[in-house]
């Protein structure tokens, strides 16, 4: 079994939209992400250099109507908790609604929706030295409430100007349909390693970090994936180096996969696609 670079991170989301410029708005005014690219049908936000996000606007896109494989929340990880605390700020005065927080031990988060319906976190570690881990070494697997006025107070001296530049998606959570072909994909044929795990959900990530990639199965198994002219995830990124040792283990264990400039794109066993790309 192969294990995966432990310096391996989620590089961007990729999103099919109905509206783009609706869309392109929210993440700007609201999570404070930055154009770096713009054509006709695609709009790219990041920070700097970095794309976070990307928009591909579909023809005649469809807003599904029943629960999909694909994006269950893209997780913007922020710098610091007083970065929290001002971001939940400007949330507030832009009465921006929120489905709920929750405080999981090793970070705080905050989560809502974009306009078209598609899942956020923004959240902020706490100091690994605080993390809580059994015997085993795994993470607990908790939802607390989040302390909201601490948060606020921490961010208090903090003026709300867009994210900071050392934000990153620091995970992605997926909506899946079949666990165990999911557990088997990600961990033997990618080389995660499963830091904690539930009946109903798994939580894979590369080297010591909490997890990298969630994946569940609370909106029901056996989920059909999304049609090509529906809304949702398009496909995300996962950087990581030693990508030719990863293609040629691949290969020998007969997964089908594609390469594109020096990329590996493979769908896993939900339909839902994914392109690893070289970071050093």
């Amino acid at each position: 079994m192969i294990q995966i670079n432990p310096h391996t991170e989620i590089g961007k989301v990729v999103l099919k939209t109905k509206n783009n410029q609706k869309l392109a708005a929210f993440y700007k005014e609201i999570i404070g992400l930055k154009v770096i690219e713009e054509s006709a049908d695609s709009v790219s936000l990041g920070i700097g250099k970095r794309i976070l996000v990307e928009l591909v606007q579909v023809k005649r896109a469809q807003i599904p109507k029943e629960a999909k494989t694909g994006l269950y929340h893209t997780a913007f990880l922020l710098p610091s908790r007083e970065a929290l605390g001002s971001f939940l700020q400007h949330l507030l005065e832009s009465e921006y609604p929120l489905d709920g927080a929750g405080d999981h031990i090793f970070s705080e988060a905050l989560y809502f929706r974009d306009p078209e319906g598609n899942g956020i976190e923004v959240y902020a570690d706490r100091p690994r030295a605080e993390w809580q881990r059994d015997e085993a070494g795994n993470l607990p697997m908790a939802t607390n409430q989040v302390d909201g006025d601490g948060l606020l107070m921490a961010g208090a001296d903090m003026d709300w100007s867009g994210v900071p530049k050392d934000t990153k998606v620091g995970h992605i959570h997926l909506q899946i349909g079949d666990i165990e072909a999911t557990r088997n994909f990600y961990q033997t044929m990618l080389g995660f390693t499963i830091m904690t795990e539930i009946p109903s959900a798994l939580f894979f990530a590369a080297g010591d970090y909490h997890h990298h990639i969630g994946a569940n199965i609370w909106a029901g198994r056996d989920l059909p994936k999304l049609a090509d002219d529906e809304t949702g995830l398009a496909y995300f990124t996962i950087k990581t180096a030693d990508i030719e040792k990863l293609q040629a283990y691949l290969i020998q264990q007969g997964i089908v996969f594609q390469e594109k400039d020096d990329d590996i794109l493979v769908e896993d066993p939900n339909g839902i696609k994914l392109r690893i790309t070289e970071h050093s």
